[in-house]
């Protein structure tokens, strides 16, 4: 699932069920908030098996039930944007949640908020957490009731948008992203203008969480419109970036005891898979089978019925979508390149999950485990 996919398909739970994450969203989570505090200079944290934060009905008002997991938004008090950039960053780890099939929920006031405190630093505030962790696949009358009672029917895009029969389809469609963004109340305070090329995003409406209403719907016109860097503040103003693309696959093999995955040291130190830029004219098949060649000397029988997106900044002003394919070793001999990969090694899924470096990656290792898994059964 890619994010405009999560964008689709989030909702806010109150309901979660009596269980722990999986060791497998564990180690995606965790990758994943390290890889925004090492971004964005905040603080968050992953908490747990830690319900007692949400106990108390007169915190949680009982619209929270089963709450076991939940991510702390914290960072340098003195940042003047540390409320968008924790709305900004924690809707990118929302969004990762859903594609795993967890259920979330933006949580403003209705925590213990001395308790959460207790666990940051002293340096750091506090601007929110968000609740984590399995849930049903359906909702109960009760989280029904409560969604109906505090929802309301998201604003119009003309009502969130001026300019947009001047702008371009990327602005159209980040504002479409916008339409389905969480906000505190619903009341989606922030408005986007497309002007003379420009794009800009500012508060309209003042509330207590709209800076993060701000980070959450900047993210979320991003994804729509495919890539670009906003400036922090309102207004802030939005650069599209300049698209690439590559390809590659996740190879494997049988073993006497089950199969293995081939991963690859890349130049820059981090476990993936193979992959390489499309060049001319060439179909995202032709790339992987050329780039498999090239990275690992081997040839390999690609399998398209398995086609895993991931997009990801390589360098600023730049988005790629990188395509993944399953693919079998089928002849060649296996050596590294020098110039672009440092190590080759076989692992069994166990080995190789927390091996691969981002969050994105170990999401498409698992994609591909439960595939091989149901080819083999």
């Amino acid at each position: 699932m890619t994010f405009d996919q999560a964008i689709l398909q989030r909702i806010s739970n109150r309901k979660y069920l009596d269980i722990p994450l999986s060791p497998q969203d564990v180690t995606i989570l965790e990758k994943a908030v390290a890889q925004v505090n090492r971004d964005s200079g905040l603080h968050t944290r992953l908490v747990r098996e830690a319900p007692e934060a949400f106990r108390s009905l007169r915190k949680s008002y009982g619209m929270l039930s089963g709450v076991r997991n939940y991510i702390e938004m914290a960072g340098p008090a003195g940042d003047p944007d540390l409320m968008e950039k924790c709305g900004y960053y924690g809707q990118q780890l929302v969004l990762l949640a859903t594609t795993l099939g967890l259920g979330t929920c933006w949580l403003g006031g209705t925590y213990d908020k001395e308790l959460c405190q207790q666990k940051i630093l002293s340096t750091d505030a506090l601007c929110c957490v968000i609740a984590i962790g399995p849930v049903a696949d359906s909702r109960s009358v009760k989280e029904k009731l409560v969604r109906g009672t505090i929802q309301h029917k998201s604003k119009a895009l003309s009502e969130l948008a001026r300019g947009m029969g001047d702008g371009p389809d990327w602005f159209m469609a980040g504002v479409a992203a916008v339409q389905r963004a969480p906000s505190a109340m619903n009341r989606q305070p922030i408005r986007f203008t497309y002007e003379k090329g420009a794009v800009t995003a500012e508060i309209v409406e003042e509330g207590s969480f709209s800076h993060i209403d701000l980070g959450i719907a900047k993210y979320h016109f991003e994804i729509g419109a495919h890539g670009g860097v906003w400036t922090w503040g309102s207004p802030g103003t939005f650069e599209k970036a300049a698209e690439e693309k590559s390809c590659g696959a996740v190879i494997w093999k049988k073993t006497e005891s089950g199969h293995a995955y081939l991963l690859a040291q890349h130049g820059a130190s981090h476990w993936s898979f193979p992959k390489g830029h499309v060049e001319g004219r060439e179909t995202e098949i032709e790339t992987a089978l050329r780039e498999i060649r090239e990275e690992t000397g081997l040839d390999v029988t690609i399998d398209e019925s398995f086609r895993q997106v991931v997009t990801y900044y390589p360098k600023p002003g730049v988005i790629k979508d990188v395509i993944f394919f399953i693919a079998q070793p089928t002849g060649g001999t296996e050596q590294a390149q020098e110039e672009e990969i440092r190590q080759l090694g076989w692992f069994t899924f166990e080995e190789a999950y927390p091996l691969v470096t981002f969050a994105t990656d170990v999401e498409v290792l698992q994609a591909a485990e439960a595939y091989i898994q149901e080819k083999l059964s």
